[in-house]
């Protein structure tokens, strides 16, 4: 897996998606209903953090974004959400914060303040390739990394907000609807499982960023799973030296 960094874009091809623009809109999920038509179109019903115990049980660390597809009888003179009413939830995607788990790999990714994991992506099959998803990407990504301070997303540290995700290089499809929102790469992982045994080793790596795995492989990843960091490089070399 590729761990990238997904920022805003401001490229060319964007603007030029018109088409997509006027047929979907995307936000973040406002009531249990809409949260349950996105747990649907995704294929995800977590929250698989909860099972952190890093994690206090009444913290919420997951959030969705969906994307809308207008009705086609629905009037400009209408509300925004009147609008949305009227439309067709035809996507979605996940947002973790502080700590997400991967069970199948039994792969836990703790995030600091100003990081988020992008996670579950998914259009459903009749909306595929025609720009739902990038208005979807687009709306989530500038919400996201919004410099509001009363965000408190890591504003006081003067971090600015993160947006993570895993990318499969062999998913050619994946690779193409994020490639313009790619802005850095931590470098590449590698994961196995067998029943209970996990074990990670890194790929190729990053000069400015990297991914920590510890430990490097575990018997008991229900219980005591795989962790992974996305640090700077600086930051790994002030952590070993403070250890010595």
């Amino acid at each position: 897996m590729e761990i990238v960094r997904l920022g805003p874009s401001s490229a060319e091809g964007e603007s030029n998606d018109r088409n997509a623009t006027d047929a979907y809109q995307a936000r973040k999920v406002a009531s249990a209903e809409e949260l349950e038509r996105v747990q649907m179109a995704t294929l995800y019903c977590g929250d698989s953090s909860t099972q952190s115990k890093d994690v206090a049980a009444n913290e919420p660390t997951e959030t969705a974004y969906a994307v809308f597809r207008r009705g086609a009888t629905v009037r400009s003179s209408q509300s925004e959400n009147q609008n949305e009413s009227a439309a067709q939830i035809v996507g979605g995607v996940w947002i973790a914060t502080r700590s997400f788990i991967e069970r199948d790999l039994h792969l836990q990714i703790d995030l600091a303040e100003h990081q988020r994991w992008l996670f579950a992506a998914r259009m459903i099959p009749e909306e595929r390739n025609r720009g739902a998803y990038s208005v979807l990407l687009r709306k989530l990504l500038w919400a996201e990394t919004s410099s509001d301070q009363s965000n408190g997303r890591g504003a006081e540290a003067g971090e600015v907000t993160q947006v993570w995700t895993a990318i499969n290089p062999a998913n050619h499809r994946s690779v193409r609807a994020h490639a313009l929102y790619q802005n850095a790469s931590a470098g590449r992982i590698h994961l196995v499982r067998v029943g209970p045994l996990a074990v990670a080793w890194r790929g190729r790596s990053s000069a400015d960023i990297a991914v920590a795995m510890r430990p490097k492989w575990t018997w008991r990843g229900s219980d005591s799973p795989l962790r992974m960091t996305v640090e700077p490089i600086t930051s790994q070399r002030d952590s070993t030296a403070n250890s010595d």
